[in-house]
């Protein structure tokens, strides 16, 4: 029997099998589900136009991401999207909504309703980056909006502990209530081990749309006082379309999708290419890139909290650097980079990391276990 509806909508995008809904993880968890006999269907949803567009005059702001905030964190724009899930005729026994943006709860009463994150936004505000601007007053709505739909679920799914406990601790839901399932990297095919990869080039592998938010001014910096003891180091950078003032070794490669088969070509030869993954992130929900690259047999250095710290363990498949600390992230590089051997020792155990836990197959086996006892 298939046991569940997925609902997707708000700010993790209303298309389910879109590669851009939810970072793409929605259409990877949606195909280990078919396959997994658990699907029933999966929905968009979305508010009509015309609500949809008054909601948006209503918290116009001159600054973009302060305006898509206040939208997104609008009660009244969370209660829309509610109506919307209720014009839905669902026939399995479970829902299941990704994110918190609206209440399955609310709009199927007396309906086993589930819930599965990658983040929340006490984790956000813990931060420190991301909220300048915002009100108060509309955090505090979306906190309290957040927390009671969290309360309602029957189950609430994280992609890690350290997210599982910020749901026990911040939103008061039942330790037995909420389950760290993992996430699952976004690759439809797995890259194939080689044997002989060479760690010799000192090839440093960088991946984030969000230059600033990833660490990556920390990184430049970084990346400086590395070449001094490593000059034949590189730095390749995938993300951003433009940065100023890129050091010697540093290349900018620019957006590089996955759905076009010329810049995937160019994603795998960076991946296949470097020898050590970087993401020093100052806030990363989970952070599914270093997964990826361990893949590749790439050891990751990452910062030293959330799921990150989860899934890199010093000295086995990399290492963990102090938030937004440059002098503790260049003697990390230049330490790692010095010992080729042990780079491929710690390469081969990420990628065991990977296989081990971090696939879409593996985090429905675990979701369906709880789905079931439901």
């Amino acid at each position: 029997m298939r046991e569940v509806t997925v609902f997707v909508g708000g700010s993790t995008g209303s298309e389910p099998y879109s590669p851009r809904t939810w970072s793409g993880s929605s259409l990877r968890l949606l195909k280990a589900m078919e396959a997994g006999g658990l699907l029933e269907k999966a929905v968009g949803i979305r508010v009509p136009k015309l609500p949809n567009a008054l909601l948006m005059g209503k918290n116009l702001h001159r600054n973009r991401a302060v305006w898509r905030k206040h939208f997104y964190f609008d009660p009244a724009y969370r209660r829309a999207l509610t109506q919307a899930a209720k014009t839905v005729q669902p026939a399995s026994p479970v829902l299941m909504q990704i994110g918190h943006m609206f209440s399955l709860p609310e709009a199927f009463p007396g309906r086993k309703c589930v819930s599965y994150h990658d983040g929340n936004l006490p984790e956000l505000l813990a931060s420190g980056f991301g909220m300048e601007g915002v009100s108060r007053r509309r955090i505090d709505q979306a906190l309290l909006y957040e927390e009671q739909a969290a309360q309602r679920m029957a189950a609430i799914f994280t992609f890690s502990e350290y997210l599982r406990q910020s749901f026990i601790k911040n939103y008061n839901v039942p330790a037995e209530r909420v389950f760290n399932v993992g996430g699952g990297v976004n690759l439809t095919d797995f890259p194939e081990a080689d044997p002989d990869k060479d760690y010799r080039s000192n090839r440093i592998l960088f991946i984030g749309t969000e230059f600033a938010r990833k660490g990556g001014t920390q990184l430049l910096q970084a990346f400086r006082i590395v070449r001094e003891s490593i000059p034949s180091a590189e730095l390749h950078i995938v993300g951003p379309t433009q940065l100023a003032d890129l050091p010697p070794g540093a290349f900018l490669h620019g957006h590089l999708s996955k759905s076009d088969p010329e810049q995937h070509a160019k994603l795998e030869s960076l991946f296949r290419e470097a020898t050590l993954f970087v993401l020093p992130s100052l806030y990363e929900p989970f952070g599914i890139a270093p997964l990826e690259a361990m893949l590749y047999q790439l050891p990751a250095v990452v910062t030293d909290a959330w799921a990150l710290r989860e899934f890199v363990t010093p000295g086995v498949n990399g290492s963990l650097v102090e938030k937004g600390s440059v002098e503790d992230l260049a003697t990390k590089l230049t330490q790692i980079l010095s010992n080729p051997e042990r780079l491929a020792q710690m390469g081969r155990r990420g990628r065991e990391v990977v296989l081990e836990r971090y696939t879409w197959p593996s985090v429905v086996n675990r979701m369906a276990a709880v789905i079931r006892s439901l």
